[in-house]
């Protein structure tokens, strides 16, 4: 006679591939028992981390800045942001498993070594003109930058969670893992947009190496935190798959992946939704010094507009993180889906203000709007797939999210940098942002129509401050 039968589960899960019962799932989270139970490993290896990020961030801010005063500056710097863009994804999607997997420290430092280089050519090029060879150095730069900054702020989302005390709300250590890029974009115009009007463009690349330099010491430093992270993690001692192994077991998590997205309706939404946010957001501030440009003002009254606009954007950003880490509430899948899709639609109406009333200031003041309600976007959405994601899987759909959301940046970036330089920025964009907005309404219909059981859906545990 057979026993009572297990309830089912509340959230079905794919299949998953067959393992050795011995070996622990590579991206399970570890027990809150074998997390650390003060904040002050955590913020031993957070305080360095958000330095490297403001180094790099420096260095970006002033190659956005030099590009973008070669002739055809707007085209070429769109490009050489959609290029990073795309070469950042597909190289932190390969590396995903070997991030999770490697040892903590030693990824650390090889990831800030690596950086030196980098940096340490730009003292060069940032003391040139951009002509057509500087240019090239410049853009090779930039890219490798940018995609290394990216792969260390993957590792470091991984240590930071392995860190964080178990007593944190997971969404609380989301946003502290995921703030350093908010800190860098309100720290690094400061810094940066001095130098630029002091005309010590070399400065940044100076500083941005000196920090790094800081960072690599810091790190050795904190090797008995990071230690603390549980081996258990990263399963038992072996050989690891090869060849066509490795690339049957990457699409079989793909798979996976796939499955579970395409079974849950609000993941659809917001692999779609974000894809359209990313077309906008991030391609307007990376083609910002071409936009500034339309304004017909002094060379350095624009540096000075572009650093009060870029710090404006990471002042809002961390106005609204705070806000939201502060406040708490809960929200329903619905009502937080709505939430994410009304802040993304301020977005666009507030940049189609700024194309509209061509006033320095009011780009400052839209700016930092901005920010605000792309912080509540990214938490909102962030909170739905931390709770509708089984942590066995998490880091894999995570990386798929990734490369689907991510995706559009680059195009956003080709089209506003290459628009904008034939048809007039302020023009280019308002045209997009009219459009994106329909989009945006298309897709919101769609998800109505076949939105879980409910009046709200499946109540799910929102983001501190989302609406109850």
């Amino acid at each position: 006679m057979s026993g009572p039968k297990p309830p089912p589960s509340p959230l079905p899960q794919p299949p998953l591939p067959a393992r050795p019962p011995a070996t622990a799932p590579p991206s399970a989270v570890p027990p809150d028992t074998e997390r650390p139970l003060g904040a002050g490993p955590f913020m031993a290896v957070w305080i360095p981390s958000l330095l490297t990020v403001i180094s790099t961030g420096l260095c970006v801010f002033g190659l956005g800045w030099w590009i973008s005063r070669a002739p055809g500056g707007g085209a070429h710097l769109g490009t050489t942001v959609a290029l990073s863009s795309a070469l950042s994804l597909i190289v932190t999607t390969m590396l995903a498993g070997t991030l999770d997997r490697a040892d903590r420290r030693r990824g650390l430092v090889v990831l800030l070594t690596a950086l030196l280089l980098p940096l340490a050519v730009l003292t060069v090029v940032f003391g040139r003109r951009p002509d057509v060879g500087t240019l090239v150095v410049g853009t090779l730069c930039y890219v490798v930058v940018f995609t290394l900054q990216t792969l260390y702020m993957a590792a470091m989302e991984n240590l930071g969670a392995d860190l964080a005390p178990g007593s944190w709300p997971p969404v609380r250590t989301a946003l502290l893992t995921q703030i350093h890029t908010q800190v860098a974009r309100a720290a690094a115009p400061i810094v940066g947009g001095g130098l630029l009007a002091a005309g010590s463009l070399r400065g940044l690349a100076v500083i941005a190496l000196g920090g790094v330099l800081v960072v690599l010491v810091a790190v050795r430093a904190a090797r008995r935190h990071i230690d603390l992270v549980p081996v258990a993690r990263t399963g038992p001692p072996g050989r690891s798959a090869g060849g066509a192994g490795a690339l049957r077991r990457t699409l079989r998590e793909a798979a996976d992946s796939t499955r579970l997205i395409r079974s849950r309706p609000e993941l659809v939404f917001l692999v779609l939704f974000g894809a359209l946010a990313n077309l906008v957001v991030f391609p307007f501030y990376a083609v910002l010094p071409a936009f500034i440009d339309e304004y017909r003002m002094p060379a350095a009254a624009q540096a000075g507009l572009y650093s009060w606009a870029s710090s404006a954007y990471g002042v809002g950003m961390l106005a609204g993180t705070v806000l939201l880490i502060r406040v708490r509430g809960r929200s329903g899948t619905v009502a937080g889906l709505r939430t994410a899709a009304s802040a993304f639609a301020a977005i666009c109406l507030v940049l189609l203000l700024v194309t509209v009333v061509p006033w320095p200031p009011a780009l400052v003041v839209a700016m930092a709007l901005a920010g605000a309600l792309f912080a509540v976007l990214v938490a909102v959405g962030g909170a739905v797939w931390l709770d509708r994601t089984p942590a066995a899987i998490r880091v894999r759909v995570f990386s798929l999210r990734r490369l689907s959301v991510f995706s559009s940046i680059p195009l956003g970036s080709m089209l506003m940098g290459i628009g904008g330089s034939q048809f007039g920025y302020r023009v280019f964009v308002r045209v997009l942002l009219v459009l994106v907005l329909a989009v945006l309404a298309w897709l919101w219909a769609g998800f109505l129509r076949g939105r879980p059981d409910g009046p709200d859906g499946p109540g799910v545990s929102g983001p501190p401050g989302a609406p109850a």
